[in-house]
């Protein structure tokens, strides 16, 4: 009895010295960062804030990442990127948007498949069934993420031994390094200068043996050729760039020929003869017969935009892709998405609150005559962009007495095909109802030369003198209708570029710099507050058209 005693004792102190070795090793690790207390947020004092007015509005001091970058970062991209692109791509029609009807889709089974469809409608900027998604896909699959990650982005296997017959490394052995070294890649530049000499080759007979096709275009002098492609680019300058996929030698004029850029970057389709520079409409769209009181733009008529506004070595291929210009073929939309707590049932017993997640959306759509519209909605892009026309605002603000002759035909998801005049309809109950939240208004755009003018020649600021900046090259004013009649909303935006590769589109992005509200009787602005509004990007859609 007294040697089990005994064992169960010494057993007992065993224990208590094991239990005191580990704890105190963590009281010693500890000890470190206890020394360094965070500071008190009262420590810290804020400064009271100033009862003066600021000189700007805050929205405009917000850095953009994409808007900011350097030369190495574009070089540097990742091939994840390109990779990612190259896969996304289908076969479908390229004049389609992402606002045309698609085939309805069969509802995701697996994992993956909700983890993809979460995945899009989150880039569509829809948080709500994208989380939704997001836990049906963690729920049947922990580990999704990584299959996702292995379909789209896989890697690549680690090369194998190149000398498997361990041979020294100062003895070279050719039976298993290749003699023949990877080709360098061409700049763009270089590329298509190679292609000067290139001949339009037709296409090969059907059958081996035969005659070719006919090829028309082959015989073509080069004078003549460059005419049609002048008048293609007028009219399309898309169609323009898609030439350049035939062959080699469309893909050098396309590329090269600084006369057809240089027409459309100064023509009045789609160039900067056909932006304005000034208000050219009132509010409701009608011509200015008179200047207004007060506008100081107008007093001194600025220079039209002609080949002496740009260096002479310019070249035109750049000045049309980069210098600030408005888009008339789509609809700028700002996707607008933030979380508000929720308050908890009365009637239930919960563990926590409920988060809300808000999404909001603005569009605004610019036209050729310095009119634009402008909605704020909860309604999606693809219920909105095919209804937002100025002959659906007419027939919903008129009362509905627009002849049939000169409505807007609202086209039926999944019928194809024109309709004549006569058998257009009115929009649709839901779209009149959107329609009728819409504001009439009007744009103008900074003065390209503004830069090289003399000093004298300046434009005026955007809102309250006091409040907002004179505006600079590839600033954009705007104004609309406000809540009532004697209300004005005034908007103050910068274009942009989206994405930080060299070659993505340009001019496809509007930044927020103020955002006022004029009070027409009583002289008065007030300063909205753009805390959630995120900035503005450009989608093209089809059933616009060239935008005329």
């Amino acid at each position: 009895m007294d040697d089990s005693a005994s064992a169960l004792e010494q057993f007992r102190k065993q224990w208590k010295e094991e239990v005191n070795a580990r704890t105190k090793k963590p009281q010693g690790h500890s000890s470190q960062p206890q020394q360094e207390r965070p500071r008190r947020t009262s420590d810290a004092r804020l400064e009271r804030p100033t009862n003066k007015p600021p000189t700007r509005h805050p929205i405009a001091d917000v850095k953009d990442e994409s808007d900011h970058y350097s030369d190495a970062e574009q070089t540097g991209e990742s091939s994840a990127k390109l990779i990612q692109r190259v896969e996304s791509l289908s076969i479908r029609n390229i004049d389609d948007d992402e606002f045309t009807p698609k085939q309805p889709v069969h509802e995701p089974q697996s994992a993956l498949e909700h983890f993809e469809h979460a995945m899009e409608r989150e880039r569509q900027g829809n948080l709500g069934d994208s989380l939704s998604h997001y836990r049906k896909a963690y729920r049947l699959d922990a580990k999704v993420d990584q299959t996702y990650r292995q379909k789209h982005f896989p890697t690549k296997s680690k090369p194998t031994n190149p000398n498997p017959s361990n041979t020294p490394a100062t003895v070279p052995s050719t039976a298993h390094h290749p003699s023949k070294e990877p080709q360098q890649e061409l700049p763009i530049a270089e590329l298509i200068d190679s292609f000067a000499h290139c001949q339009i080759t037709g296409a090969p007979p059907i059958i081996a043996g035969d005659r070719p096709p006919p090829c028309g275009i082959q015989k073509l002098p080069t004078e003549v050729l460059l005419e049609l492609l002048r008048h293609v680019a007028v009219r399309d300058p898309a169609v323009f760039v898609r030439l350049a996929l035939v062959c080699k030698k469309l893909a050098y004029h396309v590329w090269t020929d600084n006369g057809i850029w240089k027409r459309i970057a100064l023509g009045s389709e789609f160039g900067l003869a056909g932006q304005q520079y000034n208000f050219a409409t009132d509010l409701q769209g009608r011509e200015l017969v008179f200047r207004e009181l007060g506008d100081e733009s107008a007093e001194e008529d600025l220079p039209p935009v002609t080949e002496a506004s740009f260096p002479e070595q310019s070249t035109w291929r750049d000045v049309f892709h980069t210098h600030p210009r408005i888009r008339f073929t789509g609809v700028y939309i700002s996707t607008v998405n933030y979380t508000r707590p929720g308050g908890a049932s009365a009637t239930a017993y919960t563990w926590s609150s409920p988060i809300h997640v808000v999404t909001y959306y603005r569009y605004l759509r610019f036209f050729r005559d310095g009119t634009c519209l402008s909605l704020l909605t909860v309604e999606e892009p693809i219920d909105v962009v095919h209804h937002l026309t100025l002959e659906n605002l007419a027939y919903v603000r008129n009362g509905k007495k627009e002849p049939s002759s000169q409505l807007k035909v609202t086209p039926v998801p999944g019928k194809q095909g024109a309709t004549s005049s006569s058998s257009a309809v009115a929009p649709p109950p839901a779209a009149q109802h959107i329609m009728k939240h819409v504001l009439r208004g009007r744009w103008r755009l900074c003065h390209p030369s503004l830069d090289t003018l003399a000093a004298g020649a300046t434009q005026d600021g955007v809102g309250p003198s006091d409040l907002s900046p004179t505006m600079t090259p590839g600033d954009l004013h705007i104004e609309t209708e406000g809540a009532g009649s004697r209300y004005r909303y005034t908007m103050h935006l910068s274009l942009k570029s989206a994405g930080r590769a060299t070659h993505t589109s340009k001019n496809n992005k509007l930044n927020w710099k103020g955002f006022w509200s004029y009070n027409l009787l009583t002289d008065d602005w007030a300063e909205f507050h753009l805390r959630h509004d995120k900035p503005f990007y450009f989608s093209r859609v089809k059933g616009y058209g060239l935008g005329y």
